[in-house]
């Protein structure tokens, strides 16, 4: 069984790059899996969270399509 590195709150958001504040609204919301032993203690988050977290807030690329774009500008006489 591997072991995963467990984060505090502060070094999850730092890795997430977002406040502590909504790194704890994602938190409470469900969208991030975090561990906490008993009510009211340290919050732990960890790497394996953290990467399912991204991968699910992750859209894929489009290929922009030029040649059906159109333009909203008039041609030159």
């Amino acid at each position: 069984m591997a072991t995963c590195a467990l984060l505090s709150r502060k070094d999850a958001a730092a890795r997430l790059g977002v406040s502590l504040v909504t790194l704890d609204a994602e938190r409470t919301s469900g969208r991030l899996a975090y561990i906490q032993r008993k009510r009211g203690g340290k919050v732990w988050v960890t790497e394996k969270a953290i990467a399912e977290y991204l991968a699910r807030a992750t859209h894929p690329a489009r290929p922009e399509l030029r040649a059906f774009r159109t333009t909203h500008q008039k041609r030159r006489a």
